[in-house]
């Protein structure tokens, strides 16, 4: 379980980190003398990492689907943890003029690389080694990972920030929470090194994993990439952009603000453990049909509540933002493993969210700052959250391969393993 989540905390943690401390990289790397240009810079690059994600998929994807889900969780971590190490180091704008934003640029884009492929190669490993009335609980262990990497982000830029003050920030403090990043590294090294190998044999894999994915299987890409539309904009609008909206929408201070936000991922991670639990006893897709509906119909809401500057109204979107998310994304996971057959899992899996979350969790933070400081549409975060929200819950609906699931696996009908249903 540790080895499934522990590389997608490290991804996470990196871009929480990066999207809060966004506005020293927009002085140090994107200099400019309008700051909202600034900023947007700074997201630019925040999203360049997050558009490599569909590469990543197929390159780690095919890793997975021929080599073993091992090897391609062995490779992602080293590509995600050691950009994230280096960009603590990097020299800035002052100091090397324009290889310092195209150095953090080619950072951002290796990390992109390798997160395409980790969170869909964790899911697989995590459900195919689960047993079957168990695989909505194991599969949770992914986004608890990420949530956990959020919290643990978020945290670490708080303290960080509260302790060291922002003239230090400004001038070196900004660099600390990457550096100790090492930490999150060698803990995902030792104990992926630790896990049982399952190298796959030629029998059993796919001779070119991508060309199957697109010629064969792209009806369950699609039906993966539109219902993860919700994943990619709750994650980096309603858990790293609401920072700084809650501090200038609600007139708070930016400790009131993280506090609030460190409530919604400790929340998130318990909410997503249970929903995978309650997956298993009640179905996947009936839960995370739940899940999504929950977003769609209380975003507004929620952002009203962040927006009143009350703690105890906060703390409520807090909860409702965490159940909506968790009850999505914990058995979620187990959901789109269960539409794909194992010799093309992990690069069909790969390419489907990576492309939906790269896209629209790329894009996401920059379209809502846009909205916010340029048009003047405070709610802006909820518009995004709810618009993305609806296509994933269309989705689930509508779409016949989560209309007819079953909820069993592609394998289970061969083995005689008893379906989860």
């Amino acid at each position: 379980m540790i080895a499934g989540a522990i590389g997608n905390a490290i991804e996470f943690y990196d871009f929480i980190v990066y999207a809060y401390l966004a506005h020293y990289f927009a002085k140090h790397f994107f200099p400019t003398d309008d700051p909202v240009t600034g900023l947007l810079a700074s997201y630019g690059g925040f999203a360049a990492g997050m558009l490599m994600r569909p590469i990543g998929g197929i390159l780690i994807g095919t890793i997975g689907d021929k080599i073993g889900r091992k090897m391609a969780l062995q490779i992602s971590v080293l590509m995600i943890s050691l950009p994230t190490l280096i960009i603590g180091f990097l020299p800035t704008y002052d100091a090397i003029g324009i290889w310092a934003p195209i150095l953090l640029l080619l950072m951002r884009l290796i990390q992109g690389l390798s997160v395409g492929g980790e969170y869909s190669a964790a899911i697989v490993f995590l459900v195919e080694r689960a047993p079957a009335k168990d695989r909505g609980f194991a599969g949770s262990f992914s986004p608890l990972g990420a949530m956990f990497g959020l919290l643990l982000g978020s945290l670490v830029a708080f303290v960080c920030t509260a302790s060291l003050g922002e003239t230090v920030m400004n001038e070196w403090g900004w660099r600390v929470p990457f550096i100790a990043s090492i930490l999150l590294t060698l803990i995902g090294l030792i104990v992926r090194r630790s896990i049982a190998p399952d190298s796959i044999s030629k029998d059993q894999a796919s001779a070119s994993p991508v060309l199957d994915a697109f010629k064969i299987y792209w009806r369950q890409m699609l039906a993966i990439g539109l219902a993860n539309a919700a994943t990619g904009a709750v994650s980096f609008v309603g858990f790293m952009y609401v920072v700084p909206w809650i501090v200038k929408e609600a007139g708070v201070s930016n400790t009131l603000a993280f506090i609030v936000n460190l409530v919604s991922l400790a929340l998130c991670c318990v909410v997503t453990v249970l929903g995978g639990l309650l997956a298993d006893r009640i179905g996947r897709v009936r839960t995370v049909i739940l899940g999504a509906s929950i977003s769609l119909l209380f975003a507004w809401p929620i952002f009203l509540l962040f927006k009143s500057g009350a703690l105890p109204l906060m703390l409520l979107g807090s909860v409702l933002l965490a159940t909506g998310h968790g009850l999505f994304s914990g058995p979620f996971c187990a959901c789109m493993a269960s539409i794909v057959p194992p010799k093309v899992r992990v690069t069909v899996i790969a390419f489907g969210y990576s492309l939906s979350v790269g896209v629209i969790g790329g894009l996401a933070p920059m379209l809502t700052e846009y909205l916010v400081s340029k048009l003047h549409i405070d709610m802006a975060p909820a518009l995004v959250i709810m618009c993305a929200a609806a296509i994933s819950v269309l989705a689930l609906v509508f779409h016949p391969l989560w209309k007819n699931n079953d909820e069993s696996f592609p394998e289970d009908h061969v083995s005689g393993r008893v379906s989860t249903t």
